[in-house]
């Protein structure tokens, strides 16, 4: 659709131009409230319909700042829950790669190998995905070869082990791919976009018999609302924008593992390279 892929065009800009964005849209609707929109509602010189008490527009100001406060909690806490989960999954793997360190273990090799493979998929294939996820379900070959190769070990404390610790990633990995693909639902939007442009109007009416207070007033009413609009697009999808959530953590594992310093989330290696380093 046309209209997502835009709209994630415009959540994934720098910080500083998302900010020019909204200042200059909501900008412009303040210009044609208070050029067009107030002349035509209350007259040239503001008479045609009396005088607007203030708490009109301050009780309409005050369900527009209360709406973007839940809505601004709501995002934070998602966002939270998605770095979390992040460093979770990176710890499940690393307390993995610890605990097979042992290599007198029948099948540690599989399980190793399987282990690479799936932090390599994570960081190079999946986690690149997520900005744009639209179902919470990517195939993943290599957790189910990392699954299989666990069970596949003697039975004993490290198998039981392994297999919580796998459980733990699978866990964290749901949470993820489920918050990837979580959309705020447009009704959310419009509501608070018409509250927004309610506020608007209402600041302007009761500045309508003066046109320089008006100006002032309706240039800082836009100036709170689109800071406001950017919290809220800033962090409204954890892995997209200029706040997204990192592997990080398993880069640094996946550098650990694979034995190659690399920035990028893509890797310089050839798997059969990489599976060879970590084997020495």
């Amino acid at each position: 659709m046309i209209i997502p892929e835009c709209f994630d065009a415009f959540l994934g800009l720098p910080l500083p131009l998302l900010l020019l964005s909204l200042l200059i849209y909501w900008g412009s609707l303040a210009f044609l409230v208070h050029a067009w929109l107030v002349p035509w509602i209350a007259g040239r010189e503001g008479l045609r319909i009396g005088r607007l008490e203030a708490e009109v527009p301050a009780q309409i100001g005050l369900a527009f700042g209360l709406l973007i406060s839940f809505i601004v909690m709501s995002v934070w806490e998602q966002h939270n829950l998605a770095e979390e989960a992040a460093r979770s999954e990176a710890a499940a793997y690393r307390e993995m790669a610890e605990a097979i360190e042992d290599k007198t273990i029948a099948g540690w090799e599989s399980v190793q190998i399987s282990l690479l493979r799936t932090v390599d998929f994570i960081v190079a294939n999946e986690w690149p995905q997520l900005a744009h996820l639209h179902t919470p379900r990517i195939a993943a070959s290599s957790l189910r070869e990392l699954r299989t190769a666990i069970h596949k070990l003697p039975e004993g404390s490290l198998r039981s082990e392994l297999q919580d610790l796998y459980r733990q990633a699978a866990t964290a990995r749901e949470t993820r791919l489920r918050i990837a693909a979580t959309r705020s639902p447009p009704a959310r939007w419009g509501i608070v976009g018409a509250l927004a442009v309610l506020t608007l109007l209402g600041v302007g009416l009761i500045h309508a018999d003066s046109r320089r207070a008006r100006r002032v007033a309706l240039s800082m009413v836009s100036i709170g609302i689109a800071c406001c609009f950017v919290i809220l697009f800033a962090y409204t999808r954890p892995y997209l924008g200029q706040f997204a959530v990192k592997p990080d953590d398993l880069q640094i594992l996946l550098t650990d593992l694979g034995g190659d310093a690399r920035p990028a989330p893509r890797l310089s290696q050839t798997k059969p390279d990489r599976e060879a380093n970590f084997l020495r």
